[in-house]
């Protein structure tokens, strides 16, 4: 039985405030869940389907990722091919090669890939943050939508101030912004006649490099959140029994596993920099650097599991 104080410490890594006492794991070269789910879903393989109908969140991974039923809480997916068809009760967080939302959104999406699309059949409760080589938007946004990348196009409904930057920006006959328009390009964006644009309109010429590095920094944003999320669920599911137990050492013993820390921190690479400078030292120099890495995000997440804990 996984403890469920450790289970509030991945919600905490995840960004949710919503907990839960149970959840279903499933992995393997093809994934697919159907019926009913009353837990959380955790899953990942070379393909993952959930088409079952999940009274809790749902966290996946995969080359292709397909989400088509009804989710009560958030979904968190990353994958080479992503599409969301399932209406989803709270967020969603996405990120992919292609990254497809076609369904009704509860609150916030947030999405990030080579191609991302807002499908005119999808909703979103609250705001939308996007980021990708090309950024389409056809579908609802209830709040405010930021979007960053090469190419955007805008053919939804906005209720909220719409913030863009990319190198190409085109608003087509059938969009319709409530608030205000300010966007960040290299040139004009494209604004047909037809668009409905019932605030301000600002433009704020930018060079093309500067467009595409806060593309790709938005990009890398999200990017790292979901790949934690991975991390983060991938330990938890695979070394229950040790996260526990490394939770309960920081917590009987703080000071000590904090000292410890910093100081394994700080000498490790004095002593990977020494090792650099001598011919034998060499690979384990590549070796100790590559371990290092490894207990630097294995010791975030473990006090990411102890902050949920204490919580």
């Amino acid at each position: 039985m996984y403890n469920p104080r450790l289970f509030c410490g991945l919600l905490c890594l995840l960004l949710c405030t919503v907990a839960a006492p149970a959840f279903a794991q499933e992995a393997g070269e093809s994934v697919r869940l159907r019926g009913a789910i009353t837990e959380d879903v955790y899953a990942a393989g070379g393909s993952v389907d959930v088409s079952a109908i999940v009274e809790g969140d749902v966290v996946v991974a995969g080359g292709t990722v397909t989400i088509g039923e009804r989710v009560s809480g958030d979904v968190m997916a990353a994958g080479g091919s992503v599409n969301v068809q399932a209406d989803v009760g709270d967020d969603v967080r996405l990120a992919g090669g292609d990254v497809r939302l076609s369904g009704a959104v509860g609150d916030d999406a947030i999405a990030a890939g080579g191609n991302v699309m807002l499908a005119p059949e999808s909703t979103v409760g609250g705001r939308a943050w996007l980021s990708g080589g090309r950024v389409e938007v056809a579908g609802v946004i209830g709040g405010e939508l930021k979007a960053a990348g090469d190419r955007i196009v805008l053919s939804g409904h906005v209720r909220g101030d719409v913030v863009l930057t990319g190198r190409a920006i085109s608003i087509l006959d059938s969009a319709i912004i409530d608030g205000n328009l300010h966007y960040r390009s290299e040139r004009a964006a494209d604004i047909a006649s037809g668009a409905q644009i019932r605030g301000t309109v600002s433009h704020e010429p930018v060079e093309y490099p500067i467009v595409e590095m806060v593309a790709t920094a938005a990009t890398v944003g999200v990017l790292i959140l979901l790949n934690l999320l991975v991390a983060g669920s991938a330990l938890f599911l695979l070394l229950p029994r040790v996260v526990e137990s490394a939770v309960d050492t920081l917590r009987a013993e703080p000071w000590k596993c904090g000292g410890l820390g910093l100081a394994v921190f700080a000498a490790t690479p004095v002593v990977t920099g020494v090792l650099f400078m001598t011919l034998i030292g060499g690979l384990t120099a590549v070796v100790t650097v590559a371990l290092y890495a490894l207990l630097l995000l294995t010791g975030f997440l473990t006090a990411v599991f102890h902050v949920g804990d204490l919580g």
